[in-house]
């Protein structure tokens, strides 16, 4: 038998606590897509959704199963994206239209 301390990390605790960084990456991307026509507030908003959600991602590999919460992580950093990217479209076609 090996002894403990050899052995990986295993499944994270029931009540293991959500990295706070990945429930404001949601936050704020939830907010960016809300505001996604209201140029430049859709954009801006997906940056901190962007960003928290690495730093949540960092935190969380690096507690080795003490944090929960990569998969809020990545949700809201693609929500964050998908609103930089529909807010930027919007202000493109907008321009061309007008």
């Amino acid at each position: 038998m090996t002894p403990e301390s050899s052995l990986p990390p295993g499944p994270p605790d029931d009540d293991a606590p959500v990295n706070r960084y990945a429930v404001y990456s949601v936050l704020f991307g939830v907010a960016a897509f809300a505001c996604v026509y209201l140029f430049p507030y859709g954009a801006i908003l997906g940056v901190p959704s962007i960003t928290t959600g690495v730093q949540g991602r960092r935190e969380i590999a690096a507690s080795q199963g003490s944090q929960t919460g990569d998969s809020a992580a990545v949700l809201g950093m693609l929500i964050g994206g998908a609103a930089m990217v529909t807010a930027l479209a919007a202000w493109v076609l907008g321009g061309l239209a007008g």
